[in-house]
């Protein structure tokens, strides 16, 4: 298990980071591993609105303070209460497309990953100031990067503003983002990477208020025929 130390940060809700969403077992048994990036972790998955008082029994009831009960926590995430408006919003067309899911019944169980920090924040990442972002991000994406290490997923679904595509920064057999029309405002950058023993498809497009909320369903639904030969 990996340990950080970001609750010195006033802006952190200090119960506990969030290294991955979803049944690790599983993804790793799939026979294709995909892997969704988000920045950090919402506030509520602590809270269900600005009203109530955190808690980590919301979410995660099966942290009992202890190691083991914390992975335990992450990998039942989706059998519990998940924030499903925003995951199954955010993902689920473009992981139909890999025939991949974060609930139970796909044939490949996907993660969900944050590339700056596992910690979630009050305010939201954008809302940060660029300092306590940077702090956040330094140990942050290192984490983050280990992680995919152990994961070696197969494809990765990235959707953020412009820029953060730059953070995936393993190194690449292609010399550039290769940019593909999917009929929005946006176009989907595709690119491959070494990462550990895999040569990962990394799919990137800039969001609107979910990721890949700019593309319809039936372009998401076509993103597997995009992975670069």
């Amino acid at each position: 298990m990996f340990h950080v130390n970001m609750t010195q940060f006033k802006c952190t809700i200090p119960l506990f980071p969030i290294y991955w969403f979803g049944d690790r077992p599983a993804y790793e048994s799939s026979p294709l591993r995909v892997v969704t990036v988000g920045l950090n972790p919402s506030d509520r998955e602590f809270r269900p609105n600005d009203q109530t008082l955190f808690s980590k029994d919301f979410r995660f009831p099966d942290y009992d303070g202890t190691e083991k009960g914390l992975v335990l926590a992450f990998n039942n995430y989706f059998t519990r209460n998940p924030y499903s408006a925003w995951f199954k919003g955010s993902f689920g067309a473009v992981l139909q497309s890999f025939h991949a899911s974060f609930y139970p019944g796909a044939r490949n169980t996907a993660l969900h990953t944050d590339i700056c920090s596992p910690w979630a924040t009050i305010p939201t990442w954008s809302k940060l100031s660029e300092d306590v972002r940077h702090e956040l991000e330094t140990e942050g994406h290192l984490l983050w990067k280990k992680i995919i290490l152990e994961l070696l997923p197969d494809v990765i679904l990235f959707s953020s503003s412009p820029g953060h595509e730059k953070k995936v920064d393993f190194p690449s057999p292609d010399s550039e983002w290769q940019k593909l029309e999917v009929g929005a405002k946006r176009p989907l950058l595709v690119r491959r990477f070494n990462i550990g023993t895999k040569t990962t498809q990394v799919f990137f497009q800039v969001q609107g208020r979910k990721p890949f909320l700019q593309t319809n369903r039936e372009e998401k639904l076509k993103f597997n025929q995009y992975c670069i030969l």
